[in-house]
């Protein structure tokens, strides 16, 4: 085999090329760090939770709306205007059947959460206060736009009551 005699200069060039390929390489690793911790570090960046589930199982999903349906319950609530130190106000709803009589003995799990941080989910579990009502404190530190996930569960029905509403700061007059 020949010898090889390589000039500083070729060397030098050598060096440049690789490592040149070797910066871009790592430079594109880098950003995909970076974009992958800000796509899941930000609560702004929201995914929907076991969305590929819920897509698998989309037949339960229009089952369910079926069920509402037949169920015909209505579910409305409101939040308090008053908000303790840490941000907590009284989210109360009344439950009623399709003849408007309102429904008690029922378990109503509650899933809420500001547009603006997605990924900031708050779930509760609503008490019965009586006479259909249930209440449970709820924390809400963000105005804007909420959405307000609910499960309702009364003997062997379901109903699911999902609705977008936008929250103004505590005892601000609504327009």
């Amino acid at each position: 085999m020949p010898a090889q005699n390589t000039s500083p200069t070729e060397f030098r060039h050598r060096i440049f090329w690789v490592g040149l390929i070797l910066a871009l390489l790592g430079g594109q690793i880098l950003l995909m760090l970076v974009m992958t911790y800000m796509a899941t570090a930000d609560a702004s960046f929201a995914i929907e939770p076991d969305y590929y589930q819920k897509g698998i199982h989309w037949d339960a999903e229009a089952a369910q709306q079926r069920a509402n349906a037949r169920l015909a319950w209505s579910l409305e609530f409101k939040l308090g205007e008053e908000a303790t130190v840490f941000g907590e106000r009284t989210l109360a709803c009344t439950l009623n059947d399709r003849g408007g009589r309102p429904l008690g003995g029922a378990a109503i799990d509650v899933v809420a959460f500001a547009h603006a941080r997605g990924n900031e989910r708050t779930a509760v579990v609503l008490a019965p206060a009586g006479d259909g009502r249930y209440e449970a404190k709820l924390p809400v530190r963000r105005n804007g736009i909420w959405e307000f996930r609910f499960v309702v569960r009364r003997g062997p029905d379901t109903f699911t009551f999902t609705e977008q509403r936008k929250v103004e700061p505590p005892g601000e007059t609504r327009s």
